[in-house]
């Protein structure tokens, strides 16, 4: 295990199961950007310890016995409000994670197919982030109001779906560049940019190019400030104040 930085992220792991807990702290344990400040594995324990050590980010179990995730989470915010709280969930069940997200929950993952990525999400949610598994992301998104209810907090789920390749050729095709005109830009074939663009309506499940384009400026993929069309329709504008 290396030793912490200096400014590590001090975290509170919780699990009712053992090889839970090692599986967490085997993931965190390979940066030195975490600081593993205890174990828990019973309700007790996991208050009176964000209470006393009031941890940067508790990785909560979504079934706690006696308690589910999204009860725990207003308790262990009274206790220590800045802590963040991420939720390790068994079930992809939209409902559980929009529970969760307005009970004050910052990460909603799953076991099994999120565990790659728990130390990205830690860092997000430690930042201020939002993180939702890409599996029910646009479901809880659809079902939950973010943009009234977490104004400060950046959803940024997405990011890690998409490669920063595909995020280029997402803003291209938005300034409406043709495949042709995109794999010119980025130097690839026309025949790749074809196949990052089936992926990319397989992986969100879109029809066409302008479901992408309007889909990727919707959840953030993309920003106006980007597009080339707002930087001419800007320079228009202010042509014409003058």
């Amino acid at each position: 295990m290396n030793a912490p930085a200096e400014n590590a992220i001090n975290v509170l792991v919780t699990s009712r199961h053992d090889e839970d807990c090692k599986r967490i702290c085997s993931i965190l344990s390979n940066e030195n950007d975490f600081h593993i400040t205890g174990i828990v594995k019973d309700i007790a324990g996991i208050i009176i310890k964000s209470e006393r050590f009031k941890p940067d980010v508790i990785i909560l179990d979504m079934q706690p016995p006696g308690m589910s995730g999204e009860e725990l989470a207003p308790i262990i915010h009274r206790k220590s409000p800045s802590t963040a709280i991420v939720i390790l969930s068994e079930n992809e069940e939209e409902n559980d994670a929009c529970s969760a997200v307005k009970a004050g929950v910052s990460g909603f993952l799953l076991k099994e197919k999120d565990a790659k990525i728990l130390s990205y999400v830690v860092k997000l949610v430690n930042s201020g982030g939002l993180y939702v598994s890409s599996s029910i992301f646009i479901r809880v998104f659809n079902a939950i109001d973010f943009k009234n209810q977490f104004p400060g907090q950046v959803i940024n789920e997405l990011n890690t779906t998409f490669s920063p390749i595909e995020r280029s050729i997402i803003t291209d095709l938005a300034n409406g560049l043709s495949d042709r005109e995109i794999a010119k830009h980025l130097n690839y074939c026309t025949g790749t940019i074809r196949n990052y663009l089936s992926g990319i309506k397989r992986n969100i499940k879109l029809k066409n190019r302008i479901q992408i384009a309007l889909f990727s400026l919707v959840y953030g993929l993309i920003r106006l400030e980007q597009l080339d069309i707002w930087k001419n329709h800007r320079q228009f504008a202010k042509n014409e104040i003058q």
